[in-house]
């Protein structure tokens, strides 16, 4: 779902893509996690340090004028359900938040999350269909009841099943 945005959003995510945040685009011994996936407006200028995103799949995706932006990862989601602050460390019992800030119009497409554990285990799939007209926020929740083992995770964002980017990150 698109969701109309303030002018200093728009403004917010042009900048992003000019300097360059514009990339081509269950964990051992613990009870399943829960999953959830949410579509939200941006609320504030999402300009981090994206270097740490790798670009995965070299094979071209006709996407249009779509493009990601920048993925946050947090603990905290905003009151339009995006991520308030960046990081890539967490503790054992955090909920992590991934949301992909992304531009650019397209008659539909699948954007789906891969949660992986230290191992390269699948802790969870997730998916959400997405018909962008303006630029978007869709945010993906990850919840262990358990703790999370300490280790480096993956998340791997795919759009219509082609791997675009994943982002790592540490549970101390």
């Amino acid at each position: 779902m698109s969701i109309p945005r303030p002018a200093s959003v728009l403004l917010a995510l042009a900048l992003a893509l000019a300097l360059g945040g514009c990339k081509p685009a269950a964990a051992p011994g613990a009870a399943a996690p829960a999953v959830a996936g949410k579509d939200a407006a941006p609320s504030g200028p999402a300009l981090v340090d994206d270097s740490h995103v790798a670009n995965v799949d070299s094979q071209p995706l006709d996407l249009g004028d779509f493009k990601i932006v920048s993925v946050l990862l947090g603990r905290t989601l905003d009151a339009d359900q995006v991520v308030q602050a960046d990081r890539d460390s967490f503790a054992p019992r955090d909920t992590i938040h991934a949301s992909v800030l992304s531009t650019g119009a397209h008659e539909g497409l699948t954007l789906s999350a891969h949660w992986l554990a230290p191992d390269g285990a699948t802790i969870a799939d997730t998916a959400q269909v997405v018909a962008p007209t303006q630029p978007t926020a869709t945010t993906f929740s990850l919840h262990n009841p358990q703790p999370w083992p300490p280790g480096d995770y993956k998340l791997e964002l795919a759009v219509n099943e082609h791997v675009l980017q994943t982002r790592e990150f540490h549970i101390h």
